[in-house]
């Protein structure tokens, strides 16, 4: 019995010389990923990535069909200013690329027969925008960022106020 306690005991000891520091504050939690919804940042699934005061969101949203191709991509700096376990102010930059094509269908109207012809409109545009963003919570974060965006910078170029929110799982 005395050997047995003996080898539970030395191994509890080994196991403990080994073990690394665990963080329970949260503070240096470097990956998020969640889902976020933004002019210039993206629609779509997201990941973060902190691994210092600078880090990254990436975005993504593929959707295809007979009648619809859409597809949002984002691409996000991020730097952060103050960061505790419940709250996060930051500041980004963020830049939205937006692919959209979609079927029209139009009809002719005869006495004999209802003729429907389609076609295909596209259009694709790209965004940016900057400004300050909040994070609150600890494991699970809601973000709100706004600030200023420039819109269709290809086409029409348009500045106005933006807003983006996500919802983010630490790890």
């Amino acid at each position: 019995m005395k050997k047995i306690q003996l080898v539970i005991i030395s191994t509890l000891l080994s196991l403990s010389l080994f073990a690394q520091k665990s963080d329970t504050t949260g503070i240096n939690r470097k990956h998020e990923f969640g889902a976020h919804a933004g002019f210039t940042t993206g629609v779509g699934l997201s990941y973060r990535y902190w691994p210092s005061k600078f880090g990254v969101q990436f975005t993504l949203l593929p959707i295809k069909s007979d009648e619809l191709t859409f597809v949002s991509v984002g691409a996000t700096g991020l730097y952060s200013f103050y960061n505790s376990e419940y709250v996060r102010f930051f500041g980004y930059w963020g830049n939205n690329f937006t692919f959209n094509k979609e079927k029209y269908y139009s009809y002719s109207s005869s006495s004999q027969s209802s003729m429907s012809n389609s076609y295909y409109e596209q259009k694709s545009t790209y965004n940016m925008g900057f400004g300050p963003g909040f994070g609150f919570g600890s494991r699970v974060r809601f973000n709100i960022m706004v600030g200023y965006g420039l819109y269709d910078i290809l086409g029409e170029f348009l500045v106005y106020p933006t807003a983006e929110v996500g919802l983010y799982f630490r790890l």
